[in-house]
C-alpha cells in the first residue's frame, strides 16, 4: 500500500483533509484508482498527441481533442489532482479560438505535468521501502548529533554544488544550463556515458541528471555503473515516457527522481532543490 505521507508530499494531489481519515479499505480503493491512472495514461497521452499530429493541412480535430482532454480531466478529478483538472477544463473551452501553436504549446505543457504526476505517484509506490529505511537511518543520525548537523548545514548552505548532466543531444543540456543560471550549481555537461565515467575517475559530483535514451550506454546502464563505483549522489532521469516499466527499471538502476521532457524551469529547480 502506498504511504499516505508520501502521497501528501505530491503537491499536484489535493489530499489534505481527505486521505488522513481513509481506512485501509478506502485507501486500497484509492490506490486502485492511482494504479489505473498510471496504467492508462501512456495510451491516453499517445491518443492526444496523435490528434495534434493528424491532419496538418486540414487542422486539428478540436472535438476529438476536447473529448480526450475532458476524459483525462475526469480521471484526474477522481484521484484528487483537482488543480490540474480545473485548469485543463478552462482551456478546453478556448481550443477552437486559439491558434494551432497555442493549442500545441498548452497541450504539450499539460501532458508534461500529468506525466510528472504519474511518475511521482509511481516513485512514491516503488521507493516506499527503500526510502523508509533511509529515513529511519537518517533520523537516528540526526537525533544522535543534531547540533553537528545544524553546523554542517550552515557551513554548506552557500557552497556551490556540482551537477553532472549527461545527454547525447546538445539542446537539453543547453536548456538545463540556462534554467539553472544564477543558482549555486556548477553544471558539468557531458555527451555520453563514457565521458561521464572518465570524469568520475577524478571527481565526485553532488548530483547526476541522466538522459535515458542514449547510444552505446543508456541512462540505466550509466546509473548502475555510477552506483557500482560507490557513488551515492542522487540520480535524476530525464524522460519523455511515464510507463511503469521505465520507472521500475530506473528505480532498480538507482534513480532518485525524474524530470519530464520538455524541461520546465520551475519543475527542474523544484526537483533539484529536494536533494541539494
Amino acid at each position: 500500500m502506498i504511504d499516505k505521507k508520501r502521497l501528501l508530499a505530491i503537491s499536484e494531489l489535493i489530499l489534505a483533509g481527505k486521505i488522513e481519515d481513509m481506512n485501509d479499505e478506502q485507501m486500497r480503493e484509492y490506490e486502485q484508482l492511482l494504479i489505473a491512472f498510471i496504467e492508462d495514461f501512456p495510451g491516453e497521452e499517445e491518443k492526444i498527441k496523435a490528434t495534434l499530429g493528424e491532419n496538418l493541412n486540414n487542422g486539428i480535430d478540436y472535438n476529438e481533442l476536447a473529448n480526450s482532454l475532458t476524459a483525462m480531466c475526469k480521471t484526474l478529478g477522481k484521484i484528487h489532482a483537482d488543480d490540474i483538472a480545473r485548469e485543463c477544463l478552462k482551456h478546453i473551452g478556448q481550443l477552437k479560438s486559439a491558434g494551432r501553436e497555442q493549442v500545441e504549446a498548452y497541450v504539450t505543457s499539460f501532458l508534461s505535468s500529468v506525466a510528472m504526476l504519474s511518475i511521482d505517484i509511481q516513485m512514491a509506490k516503488y521507493l516506499k521501502t527503500k526510502r523508509d529505511a533511509e529515513e529511519k537511518k537518517s533520523d537516528t543520525a540526526e537525533t544522535a548529533d543534531l547540533s553537528a548537523d545544524k553546523t554542517a548545514d550552515a557551513q554548506s548552505a552557500n557552497v556551490e554544488k556540482t551537477i553532472v548532466a549527461v545527454d547525447d543531444a546538445t539542446f537539453p543540456l543547453t536548456v538545463l544550463k540556462k534554467s539553472l543560471q544564477g543558482l549555486p550549481y556548477d553544471i558539468i555537461c557531458l555527451n555520453s556515458g563514457r565521458e561521464a565515467l572518465l570524469y568520475l575517475k577524478q571527481h565526485q559530483p553532488d548530483m547526476f541528471i541522466l538522459d535515458i535514451e542514449m547510444p552505446k550506454m543508456d541512462g540505466y546502464e550509466l546509473a548502475e555503473k555510477i552506483r557500482e563505483l560507490g557513488l551515492g549522489a542522487p540520480i535524476i532521469f530525464l524522460t519523455g515516457n511515464a510507463t511503469r516499466r521505465n520507472v521500475m527499471k530506473a528505480v532498480e538502476a538507482g534513480a532518485s527522481d525524474f524530470i519530464v521532457k520538455p524541461i520546465d524551469k520551475e519543475k527542474l529547480v523544484s526537483k533539484i532543490s529536494k536533494y541539494l
